[in-house]
């Protein structure tokens, strides 16, 4: 993109997409917010057009992804260290770098002088020196600082390259090796790809797809299953028509192996136990042609009314929905009632940091462990709804094994009466086939690795387990 400037009516409402922007990261970096709910939360109340939603949420996603990046540079640009910096200034600095480095069409001199009027907005003519300073430099130097030393341990330099936590770099190397750590880095810094799954009670795939052509979004099929479809272009999902008539959800190709894994028939009675918003509720009642009941469980609230709102809008009558605690399920009534059993359990969401990139500098080490132990009670309780003959499966969208297969073998050790059942037989994947390389891959105990790649599905883990009948 070539920089160019604009008319002061143009540049003061991309002064409020900085300001928007600006107030998102600092309410992530303080621990308060979600990006992707502060950000939505913001622009809902914000009076800008499409480009400016588009710059703000440019500048929201890019900063945070390349944070680590970002601050290795302003450390060595500054005087002070970045993280001693209050944090309305530490993010102002963040913005305005990321727009000297990142977005070509800003020019230089708006970018700086943006940053600097931030930085009297929301601190003092100090920290507005220092703003002004420390990017005038970075815009001289073209952000080129000394890379970090790599003395035969290269986890600190990809960090820095690729702005990820050192902990989580070095993790990965010592499990995939270099070359499939630096393909995970760099994907992870990519935009994410729309996936639509379409009901396919109210519509086709190939009519979906021409009704978003008519509404200006460019769509094409999936590659894994035959309700996934891929936007390369879309005016914003909510203002489409087709979505306004039920006849799609948004939903990576990825997570739809949870419903699929599960193979509903019509006439089952499906537990949804960590069932969130609904995006798999709804997935399974549309497999079941909406006969049967799937009942969806979560601890939330305001996560059941989204659930049943979106059930409406799709048009589906079988879901309903049930406050509790999914570790509270064996005394619900539900007891071995269940055809089957999803538990799309809480993760560290490693698999997805290309659409949550705060988690990468959310999530510690500690935190796994203490999901892992959560994740083992909710596969327990859960599994007590499984009839005899029935099935569970277990899912989560993150690649660390002590979340993944570490628990679906820990159950299967203390729970004789289960055993592991095929994923890719269910979900109809051949490893190895055309497209789905190195997507679909099957790993210990018939479950299937979803691994991120470029321009496809996210990282996700699903394993199928049968309870014996008798």
């Amino acid at each position: 993109m070539s920089k160019s400037g604009g008319t002061e009516g143009v540049r003061g409402r991309a002064s409020e997409a900085r300001r928007l922007a600006l107030k998102v990261l600092r309410s992530v970096d303080q621990g308060a917010a979600f990006v992707n709910l502060a950000l939505d939360e913001l622009l809902e109340g914000a009076d800008l057009g499409q480009p400016d939603r588009a710059l703000a949420t440019e500048l929201v996603y890019g900063v945070t992804r390349w944070r680590g990046r970002l601050d290795y540079i302003l450390d060595y640009l500054s005087r002070r260290p970045v993280a001693e910096l209050p944090a309305w200034i530490r993010n102002i600095l963040r913005l305005g770098l990321y727009q000297l480095l990142y977005l070509d069409r800003i020019p230089d001199h708006a970018a700086v002088s943006e940053s600097v009027a931030l930085a009297h907005e929301f601190g003092h003519r100090g920290t507005a020196g220092l703003v002004n300073a420390v990017l005038r430099r970075a815009a001289e130097s073209g952000g080129s600082v000394p890379r970090p030393r790599d003395d035969g341990d290269p986890a600190a330099r990809l960090a820095v390259e690729w702005s990820h936590p050192e902990w989580l770099v070095r993790r990965w190397l010592g499990r995939y090796g270099s070359d499939r750590t630096v393909a995970l880095l760099k994907i992870d810094n990519e935009p994410a790809p729309l996936t639509l799954r379409a009901n396919l009670l109210r519509t086709t795939r190939e009519g979906l797809i021409g009704g978003l052509a008519s509404d200006g979004a460019l769509a094409e099929a999936g590659r894994l299953f035959p309700e996934a479809v891929i936007c390369r272009r879309t005016p914003p999902v909510r203002s489409l028509a087709a979505y306004e008539s039920g006849l799609f959800s948004v939903q990576d190709e990825s997570a739809m192996s949870a419903a699929r894994a599960v193979a509903p028939r019509p006439g089952w009675l499906v537990l949804d136990a960590c069932a969130g918003v609904g995006g798999k509720a709804t997935h399974l009642a549309e497999l079941m042609e909406d006969r049967g009941r799937v009942i969806a469980v979560d601890i939330f609230e305001h996560k059941l009314r989204l659930l049943a709102g979106a059930a409406r809008r799709l048009g589906l009558a079988s879901i309903e929905t049930r406050r509790l605690d999914a570790r509270e399920l064996a005394g619900s009534g539900l007891e071995r009632a269940a055809d089957a059993v999803l538990v799309d359990a809480p993760c560290s969401g490693l698999g997805v940091l290309r659409r949550r990139p705060d988690l990468r500098w959310r999530i510690t080490p500690a935190d796994i462990d203490a999901l892992a132990g959560l994740q083992r009670e909710l596969l327990a309780a859960a599994a007590a709804c499984v009839r005899p003959g029935g099935i569970l499966v277990y899912a989560t969208c993150t690649l660390e094994p002590e979340e993944n297969e570490g628990v679906v073998e820990g159950f299967l050790a203390s729970n004789l009466e289960f055993d592991a059942s095929s994923a890719a037989v269910a979900l109809g994947l051949t490893p190895g086939a055309a497209g789905l390389i190195p997507t679909g891959v099957p790993s210990q105990g018939g479950s299937v690795v979803f691994s991120p790649q470029s321009g496809g599905s996210d990282g996700f883990f699903v394993a199928r387990l049968v309870r014996r009948d008798g």
